[in-house]
């Protein structure tokens, strides 16, 4: 059996001011930093094998500060980046609701091209880790086109991933099982 716990990034600038990130490289603020610290102390227990990071600054910052109490490599995946907006990256997401209340956004990757690109990393994963338990760090979207792939209930524009918020999957005989997501691992401002 292959186990997933993937874990959104703490928050980013972006994130606070509403602003869609995508594909652009937004650190994490100061309050995301300390929800990255508070995933951290939650999953300090896990017996991970393996840690899988989207390369964008905001992901991989969140695994490291996780990484702390398991010293493991960090492995990069550009399949695990978040969903590419195109010139609509930096605009505020009430503004783009409102001109595009149906989630097509022109210029953007479609939800079909990111389901393709996260299915390609698990199946590297699944090769690469088999019957391990694997952290991986990634985006909102990211996250839910996997879990959204094994489970009917995960809409795209309605599910809610809070940041730093822990979700977890398995493969065993022969398929992918959601078993929780949007698990909170951090009460702050955001997210009581």
């Amino acid at each position: 059996m292959t186990r997933l716990c993937l874990v959104r990034h703490g928050l980013t600038e972006f994130n606070r001011l509403k602003k869609l990130q995508g594909a652009s490289d937004i650190p994490l603020n100061e309050e995301g930093e300390y929800q990255a610290e508070c995933a951290a102390e939650k999953l300090k227990d896990e017996p991970f094998d393996a840690i899988v990071s989207s390369p964008l600054g905001r992901a991989h910052r969140t695994a490291e500060i996780i990484n702390k109490y398991h010293d493991l490599p960090i492995e990069t995946m550009d399949e695990l980046k978040e969903q590419y907006f195109g010139e609509l990256e930096g605009h505020h997401i009430d503004d783009i609701m409102e001109k595009y209340p149906h989630g097509e956004l022109p210029g953007a990757e479609t939800f079909e091209a990111l389901a393709e690109r996260v299915q390609v990393a698990l199946d590297r994963i699944l090769e690469q880790h088999a019957g391990q338990y694997v952290l991986l760090t990634a985006h909102s979207r990211t996250i839910k086109s996997i879990l959204s792939l094994f489970s009917d209930e995960i809409d795209m524009l309605g599910t809610k991933l809070d940041n730093c918020s822990v979700s977890y999957i398995e493969h065993a005989e022969s398929k992918w099982q959601v078993h929780d997501y949007n698990i909170p691992t951090y009460m702050g401002s955001e997210q009581k």
